[in-house]
């Protein structure tokens, strides 16, 4: 990237971008379906249940928190990160607002009880946004979200591979969503987490797979200089 072309990184970083407004509707499409979330998005979701905080702001804070633990985690190498770190606090900011604004957007042209079949089909609808959202992200090729980024640097400490530990990551914030929303509701509920979170969790990646090789056309124009 040291290397690249001006043109091609501002076209690399305004696709990446793009990626991230689209990942964040995506979640809030999910999220309005009500039977479930995103498993990332799990323990974010019941929080803001039950403060005055919504999804958007409880994602920046987790967000914070994860870049945090990159600093930590990175201690004497962080100069070999610097712009990946800088670059994630305009993404945690745009992915926040990105979340609650979709939230706004649907809450005003959907009603607020939905019919079961139309919570599939946002759900349906927002895992395959997801996943062209996150294989926008790859093709672009500059950044990740923190979350992401988080485990790429983490991972190599355990001596694991990054999708396994991406694995045990979802599943630990699923496990703590529940334990969250138990504890928030007296161990009357568990919210956030339903099946909508379990087709979110098994679809994503294999949509993902299957978008990449579709997206790779992008690259000839990303490559291209100007004449």
């Amino acid at each position: 990237m040291k290397n690249m072309p001006l043109n091609e990184l501002v076209k690399r970083y305004a696709l990446f971008f793009t990626s991230v407004l689209i990942q964040g509707f995506a979640i809030a499409t999910i999220t309005f379906a009500n039977i479930g979330t995103t498993p990332i998005s799990s323990p974010n979701y019941v929080i803001s249940l039950h403060t005055p905080l919504t999804l958007g702001d409880t994602t920046m804070i987790f967000n914070v928190i994860l870049i945090t633990l990159q600093l930590i985690i990175l201690r004497s190498k962080i100069k070999d990160h610097v712009l990946d770190l800088i670059m994630q606090i305009p993404v945690i900011f745009l992915f926040s607002w990105m979340i609650d604004f979709g939230m706004t957007c649907l809450n005003k042209v959907l009603p607020d009880i939905l019919h079961y079949y139309m919570s599939w089909v946002l759900i349906v609808t927002g895992t395959v946004l997801l996943s062209i959202s996150i294989s926008l992200s790859v093709v672009a090729s500059v950044c990740m979200v923190p979350g992401e980024y988080f485990l790429k640097v983490f991972h190599p400490i355990v001596n694991k591979s990054f999708s396994f530990v991406k694995t045990f990551f979802d599943n630990f914030l699923v496990l703590t969503a529940v334990i969250l929303s138990l504890i928030l509701t007296n161990f009357s509920a568990i919210e956030g987490v339903r099946e909508g979170t379990l087709f979110s969790a098994l679809f994503t990646g294999p949509l993902v797979h299957l978008f990449i090789p579709k997206f790779m056309y992008l690259t000839k124009f990303l490559s291209a200089k100007d004449k």
